[in-house]
């Protein structure tokens, strides 16, 4: 499949329950389970535990409709709001929280996630405090100077960009400006958790082939430091994964606060 010809995924039809499926299942045959499930899982455990990001607002902009890197979160802030720039996404992820029949199942990250913390007992309760949590899944608008416009949002205490602004971006220049967009929505002091795909070109989700930002640690760290970040911890992850539904070569995480 050309390069030139991958749909975009806020602008074409995205299949979020395909998405999640291919990457973020408990089938036999999901190779990402290192990479998309336990690194992030893992270095969110960590960071939060570590006490120095909580707060009452968490603001999350992740591609897809994935709630498995809330589990950690959820713990630490008492209000999540969950921001996307895809209707479909909105869908299948208020399918979840509403508990309706058909909702994609997340009791294998749940698990994953209570072995993490070493409470393999606790499994079963992770699903409802992120419900609890979840206040709000509101649409934005990255085209838009204010991204939640109508909508007047408190400044958040800590925002999770999870794989989206390299989904979003077609060039760097994007990827910056929508990065700018994004860190308004943070309060002065804030923290950002960046979790990321490197030198990636594409992701197939079914049979449609989506754009990806080609960017490696570098430039997500000067992009940072140029918002006026200051840079906390910088974890990369080597691909393990074997598969041909995308061309990503390593799984980036990213802590960083901003100065006041």
């Amino acid at each position: 499949m050309d390069s030139c010809n991958c749909k975009i995924y806020h602008e074409d039809g995205f299949d979020a329950r395909q998405s999640l499926k291919d990457y973020f299942s408990d089938k036999p045959e999901m190779s990402f389970r290192e990479d998309s499930i336990i690194f992030p899982m893992e270095n969110l455990v960590k960071t939060f535990t570590e006490g120095h990001i909580q707060g009452n607002i968490l603001i999350d902009l992740s591609a897809s409709s994935t709630i498995h890197h809330l589990y950690a979160a959820c713990e630490f802030f008492k209000h999540i709001i969950v921001l996307k720039a895809n209707e479909r996404c909105i869908m299948e992820l208020k399918r979840w929280v509403d508990e309706r029949t058909g909702a994609f199942e997340w009791d294998h990250c749940a698990k994953c996630h209570a072995d993490i913390e070493g409470k393999s007992d606790q499994f079963e309760d992770k699903g409802e405090k992120v419900r609890r949590a979840l206040r709000h899944v509101v649409k934005c608008d990255f085209e838009k100077e204010n991204i939640v416009e109508p909508i007047d949002l408190p400044p958040a205490d800590c925002i999770i960009i999870g794989s989206l602004l390299e989904f979003l971006s077609k060039n760097q220049d994007a990827f910056k400006n929508y990065l700018r967009k994004v860190t308004k929505l943070l309060k002065p002091g804030g923290h950002l958790i960046i979790l990321g795909i490197l030198d990636a070109t594409y992701v197939i989700i079914g049979k449609d082939k989506f754009h990806v930002l080609n960017y490696d640690e570098d430039f997500a760290r000067k992009a940072l430091v140029e918002e006026g970040f200051v840079i906390d911890t910088c974890k990369v992850k080597k691909r393990t994964a074997v598969s041909d539904l995308t061309d990503y070569k390593g799984v980036l995480f990213i802590t960083a606060h901003k100065e006041k």
